[in-house]
């Protein structure tokens, strides 16, 4: 199993970003994360991007702690591999106060209902 996150797997123009959030097909949320998720025609796999303001999150450490998990759990998601899906991750406030297994749990559901 390749355990790099490649450049092909993120989301890095801010036309794909604007895409997705002002017309997002499947959406999933909680306390701690909002998903969002839109098909595209070209290209295999899926696509992350991420949201984790400064004003949600204050400390650098716990966003990078965040990001990490985020990454760490889509990667690891076989669907992504059969669906030409790109998602928005945006973190609240609330994913702060939660350990890594909480967020892991809580990021499975997500995943669940944008991949069904």
């Amino acid at each position: 199993m390749n355990t790099s996150f490649p450049r092909t797997a993120r989301l890095t123009q801010r036309a794909d970003y604007d895409q997705v959030f002002h017309a997002p097909e499947r959406k999933s949320s909680d306390r701690c994360f909002t998903v969002l998720g839109r098909c595209r025609l070209q290209g295999s796999t899926a696509r992350l991007g991420l949201v984790i303001a400064k004003k949600q999150i204050r400390r650098a450490h716990e966003r990078n702690r965040i990001k990490r998990l985020i990454r760490e759990s889509f990667r690891q998601l076989p669907a992504r591999e059969k669906e030409a899906l790109d998602i928005i991750v945006i973190a609240r406030h609330a994913a702060e106060e939660h350990d890594n297994a909480a967020i892991a749990r809580i990021l499975a559901r997500h995943w669940q209902r944008l991949f069904p």
